[in-house]
């Protein structure tokens, strides 16, 4: 994707982060949570292998699925 798009990507999740009564407080700390992702791997996203928004969000879904099992631990072992 290009620069641009790639900012506009940022704004609007952004943005749709902060309409709780809209998508509700667990949407949207995931709706901040990608555009913090975008902006931490920004240089990433420019790379032709993201050529659409959709291709952004299943990478980061993958990202946060794998950094959530991580983590995801039974605290009585």
């Amino acid at each position: 994707m290009e620069r641009k798009q790639i900012h506009e990507l940022i704004e609007k999740y952004r943005k749709m982060s902060d309409q709780e009564p809209v998508y509700g407080e667990e949407k949207c700390a995931y709706l901040d949570r990608i555009a913090g992702q975008i902006e931490e791997s920004f240089d990433e996203y420019l790379d032709d292998f993201y050529e659409t928004e959709e291709d952004i969000i299943d990478s980061i879904n993958e990202q946060f699925a794998d950094a959530d099992n991580f983590y995801d631990f039974d605290e009585e072992e």
